[in-house]
């Protein structure tokens, strides 16, 4: 899966000039406030995953973290060939296109400033899909993955652990 969200985040290009973000402006601290829990250190980039998840695999330029149990699961990857918000709606399009999520429901994507969250539902599976354009040279594609009936606790993690997310 991180593959794929790789992938598909380097395939998200477009011309416009878009600079500066709104989700790479305030500190480190005040993020950390917002979102209770475990501050990763990449090599290009840092957020916060809430308190009580456990990190199951990273790297560099990747993190999965899972709650305690088990049963929300996080997954962020960073490029440096970043979706521009300009090419949000052709970014979503692409994705839920691909055949391997032919059985989902996807809704309307959510733009704030420069994120982009996605969300579809497959029986009782969850993919809440999530691009953050940082700069022209940096930005973080993931996914939240949980079961419907754990959507209202999964959801409230989603948009305070988004802005978290800095370019180092």
């Amino acid at each position: 899966m991180m593959a794929i969200g790789a992938m598909t985040l380097v395939s998200c290009t477009g011309n416009g000039n878009t600079s500066g973000s709104a989700a790479a402006s305030g500190d480190k601290e005040q993020a950390t406030e917002e979102v209770k829990g475990t501050v990763f250190e990449g090599d290009h980039f840092t957020f916060t995953y809430p308190e009580g998840f456990k990190e199951t695999y990273k790297s560099g330029d990747n993190i999965n973290a899972a709650s305690a149990d088990d049963q929300i699961k996080i997954d962020a990857t960073f490029s440096e060939n970043p979706c521009k918000p300009e090419d949000f709606k052709k970014f979503y399009d692409g994705m839920v296109g691909m055949e391997m999520f032919k059985d989902y429901k996807w809704e309307d994507a959510k733009i704030d400033g420069n994120i982009m969250t996605y969300k579809g539902v497959n029986g009782d599976n969850v993919e809440n899909k999530y691009v953050v354009f940082l700069d022209e040279k940096a930005g973080i594609a993931g996914t939240v993955k949980y079961p419907v009936a754990k959507a209202a606790e999964a959801e409230a993690l989603i948009m305070p652990m988004l802005k978290s997310m800095k370019k180092k």
